[in-house]
């Protein structure tokens, strides 16, 4: 019981410590509830008030409300990251797929990016309306941008900090650059105002409003398409997209992830990337889901999430945007259907997490926007769940997720398995690491401490 104890004390002693003395990198500030104006897209103690109205012909009172469904489903989706990371009980829905193909562990990720383009939205008007210069919320997105891809290098140097075989790629630096991308975009073309027109032209004012952005973010997707498609790549045809080792009779044995592959092979060498998910099933090259050109249509994700956002700061009415926020959901799905023809291997661009192929982004961001819909309806319209403990747990991911990697094979939280021929201890060990750095969030919670970037 000592083994458990023990450590756990002296993690949040230290936590405790951190936050008497100040003594932190210059990446981190502590904040409590009532210091933060300015929201941390990727989980603070706070959101932008947002004002809900519940139904459209009847006039409600302009009380504001914290956007808790947002909270919630950034805590879910961190929660379900850190169990899966931790092994998911060696269960194989709970891993991710070698190649094509779709599991629940592919979801997350894209939920998280969701949940930040949505944050991304109503942090910058919240800030613009407050007459921030536009320089100065640049500054704070560079700053935010270079500390999160700081944190991952550090991170991957935890378990490899020999310099000839270093990973520089990363979910960490991912984020960072999706968030620059996606928030750059808001900062240089948001209006600190939604846009009205008194015309039937509002019923698409949030398309209006986020025109000029939409189309960078189509030119992101022809890139992208282009580059999978038409680039040559020595000894591999154009536009390949599987797995290349044994995969087909070892036809592409080379050429694992077409295009993606080949340019994160050439920027990095093989030495430096991800062994990959189909290396252990197809014996092929090293391949980096986290890689260069996959960035692009990563970007194009978060800001589907920030699209969300912007109907919430357009539309005041629930059903308003719960009715566009379904149009979204529905266009996308079957977009990403169409696209893999709604199979595991075949279509035109088969669905692949690896690839974050355009199938995967649709199909994942339509999922997203499903999800937000369910949460916000229970939890903002019908008031039927205060989103706890998801919501606090949600207000301090950064944590969660940082905690997790570094502390990964240390107890109390894991421990070598006695019996390894049955997911039952597996599953124990991970539920039991997962439900204590829960424990550790809501803690922080009740003492209003929150880990911002």
């Amino acid at each position: 019981a000592l083994l458990l104890i023990i450590p756990s004390f002296a993690v949040w002693f230290f936590i405790s410590y951190l936050q008497r003395t100040y003594v932190v990198p210059s990446v981190f500030r502590f904040a409590s509830k009532t210091d933060l104006d300015i929201e941390n897209d990727f989980g603070t103690g706070s959101n932008e008030p947002v004002i809900i109205h519940p139904q459209i012909p009847t006039p409600v009172k302009n009380n504001s409300y914290r956007i808790t469904s947002l909270d919630t489903f950034r805590g879910i989706s961190i929660i379900l990251m850190v169990f899966v990371n931790l092994g998911g009980g060696h269960y194989w829905f709970f891993e991710h797929t070698p190649w094509n193909g779709i599991t629940l562990a592919d979801f997350i990720l894209p939920w998280f990016c969701w949940v930040m383009g949505v944050s991304i939205a109503i942090s910058l008007r919240s800030q613009l309306r407050s007459s921030t210069k536009r320089k100065y919320v640049f500054g704070r997105i560079v700053r935010r941008s270079i500390a999160l891809l700081i944190m991952g290098l550090v991170l991957n140097s935890v378990n490899n900090n020999n310099l000839t075989t270093f990973r520089p790629l990363g979910v960490l630096q991912r984020l960072a650059f999706v968030y620059f991308i996606a928030a750059t975009l808001e900062t240089i073309f948001m209006k600190p105002q939604p846009y009205f027109t008194n015309t039937r032209l509002d019923v698409i004012r949030d398309i209006i409003e986020s025109a000029r952005q939409w189309i960078i973010v189509i030119l992101l997707v022809i890139i992208h398409t282009s580059i999978t498609f038409f680039l040559p790549i020595p000894g591999c045809p154009k536009g390949y997209l599987g797995p290349g080792g044994l995969y087909n009779g070892s036809s592409n044995i080379n050429c694992t992830g077409g295009a993606a592959g080949y340019i994160d092979r050439l920027i990095f060498g093989e030495n430096h990337m991800f062994p990959g998910t189909p290396k252990p099933v197809y014996q092929s090259l090293p391949f980096d889901p986290e890689g260069v050109l996959s960035t692009l249509t990563n970007a194009v994700l978060v800001y589907m999430g920030v699209h969300a956002g912007r109907i919430i700061l357009c539309y005041q009415y629930t059903n308003e945007r719960i009715k566009r926020w379904i149009a979204w959901t529905i266009v996308l799905g079957l977009t990403g259907g169409f696209l893999c023809n709604f199979s595991k291997e075949e279509g035109l661009i088969p669905i692949n997490k690896n690839l974050f192929s355009l199938s995967y982004v649709f199909i994942t961001g339509s999922s997203a926007f499903l999800i937000f819909i369910i949460l916000f309806l229970i939890i903002e319209h019908w008031r039927l769940w205060s989103g706890s403990p998801f919501a606090e747990i949600g207000q301090n991911s950064i944590i969660l997720y940082l905690g997790h990697n570094i502390f990964y094979n240390t107890l109390p939280w894991r421990w070598q398995p006695v019996n390894e021929t049955s997911h039952t201890e597996y599953l124990i060990m991970d539920c039991w690491a997962t439900i204590f750095w829960c424990a550790i969030a809501l803690v922080m919670h009740k003492k209003n401490i929150f880990i911002v970037v």
